[in-house]
């Protein structure tokens, strides 16, 4: 009896059975990328609903660039940088030093792939629990619009402003914002320079927020920034710490933009004048039961989420204020009465893990204090970062921060970003004046 074995088709009709999937094939491919250019109509499909509220056109940006997006990069984690950078952190950080530098490398890797990494402010993509066709069909729709969401950006509902006589005393809300013992601050000014990139979500991206950010300290700060970069930059603080800060522009929607027609301003569906704040108070405090511990250089976080809109609020810590009314805080716009100012805090998470620098999610190696301002077990409390911007507000509903355009200017999406290139001396004295209960300025 012969021996049972493979089933093996003779030569000759194995070759007629590849050539037939080829053809077959073939002509699927050709007839799946006509539907497809069809669906797509070619572009965004918001230009025309931008160009009708601003008078510009999407074709052609404005900024005098050539479009370095047109290659198929995905604007919300893309991390391809026009620099030559390598895919890792492009800062030439060792093992050892105190930076989990595989993570940060996955982190850009997983961004550059449009797969599981970041959504351009920090947040998971989501693309890991996706079957291959719908990854597929996601990073298709994407190569032929690099800045997804355009057609979706509209103004902030009047559901999105509250007079701030009708906020109940409150005291805070939200995240962070519960302190003791003594603090330091940093006087690094109120703007130093403006762009719609985020180095730290969208590495090498241009216009990776697809939304301008105000920027304090490090005078270098883009998309492309790296260590190296920042370490070798200026800085406006006035005690040389290099750190830097960002958050989303306010605008005066009565107001124009010099950023009309351009990626990040009208053509991302943020317009109206850019409004500088009168104050911006960068202040290190302490918090809970047990003391502070200096914060690690190049340690990186962000507080808030630029997307809270689309993703039902998760990891939203919006609070504004004002001046006169510090005991009513809200999450929503307030209208201020007149003499008073509108007021943002800013409240940073300030309990570390003690080892990584970064996470893939730029949160995961940090977390928020209890309610009594402790750090749960296996965190180390360090310095609780709250940044207060205060402004001149535009009467009624006519501001709003600068957002994603499918999330519509909705103020919960406020949010900061921050890296800390302040020298070793400097984050010791700071922890110094913290667990001395003591008030301390540009240490």
């Amino acid at each position: 009896m012969p021996r049972r074995g493979r089933h093996r088709t003779r030569l000759p009709l194995r070759l007629i059975a590849a050539v037939a999937a080829l053809l077959v094939g073939g002509t699927a491919v050709v007839l799946g990328g006509s539907a497809l250019a069809e669906d797509n109509g070619g572009g965004s499909g918001g230009s025309s609903i931008l160009s009708a509220l601003t008078g510009s056109s999407s074709e052609d940006s404005g900024d005098g660039q050539d479009d370095e997006s047109g290659d198929g990069k995905d604007s919300d984690s893309d991390s391809g940088s026009s620099d030559g950078q390598e895919d890792g952190s492009g800062d030439g950080r060792e093992d050892g030093s105190g930076k989990d530098s595989k993570d940060g490398e996955d982190d850009r890797k997983d961004a550059k792939s449009g797969g599981t990494g970041h959504d351009g402010d920090g947040n998971p993509d989501g693309g890991k629990d996706q079957s291959p066709d719908e990854a597929k069909k996601k990073a298709d729709q994407k190569k032929d619009d690099p800045f997804p969401g355009r057609d979706k950006a509209q103004a902030a509902g009047a559901e999105s402003y509250v007079n701030i006589r009708d906020v109940e005393k409150n005291g805070n809300i939200g995240e962070g914002g519960v302190f003791s013992k003594g603090s330091y601050s940093v006087d690094c000014g109120v703007s130093d320079h403006n762009n719609s990139d985020n180095y730290m979500a969208a590495p090498g991206k241009r216009n990776g927020a697809q939304h301008v950010h105000d920027y304090v300290g490090n005078t270098s700060t883009n998309g492309n920034s790296s260590d190296d970069s920042l370490e070798a930059a200026g800085t406006s603080c006035r005690n040389g710490d290099k750190s830097t800060f960002f958050w989303p522009v306010l605008r005066d929607l009565n107001g124009t933009g010099d950023d009309v027609g351009r990626d990040g301003g009208s053509l991302d569906g943020n317009v109206g004048r850019i409004l500088t704040p009168k104050k911006a108070q960068l202040t290190f405090r302490g918090h809970g039961d047990q003391k502070i511990e200096p914060l690690p250089a190049h340690l990186m976080m962000i507080m808030g989420n630029a997307k809270a809109k689309a993703q039902d609020g998760k990891n939203a810590n919006a609070k504004y204020t004002c001046t006169g009314f510090e005991d009513r805080v809200t999450d929503q716009y307030p209208i201020c009465p007149r003499g008073s100012n509108l007021v943002r805090l800013l409240d940073y998470p300030s309990c570390w893990d003690g080892q990584n620098l970064e996470s893939k999610d730029l949160r995961s190696h940090m977390a928020f204090a209890d309610e009594r301002g402790n750090c749960e077990e296996g965190f180390t409390p360090v310095p609780a970062l709250r940044i207060t911007l205060t402004y001149d507000q535009p009467a009624g509903r006519s501001f709003a921060i600068d957002s994603f355009p499918d999330n519509q200017h909705d103020p919960s999406t406020d949010h900061s970003d921050y890296e800390n290139f302040a020298t070793e001396a400097q984050n010791s004295a700071g922890a110094d004046c913290i667990n001395a209960n003591k008030t301390c300025i540009n240490v």
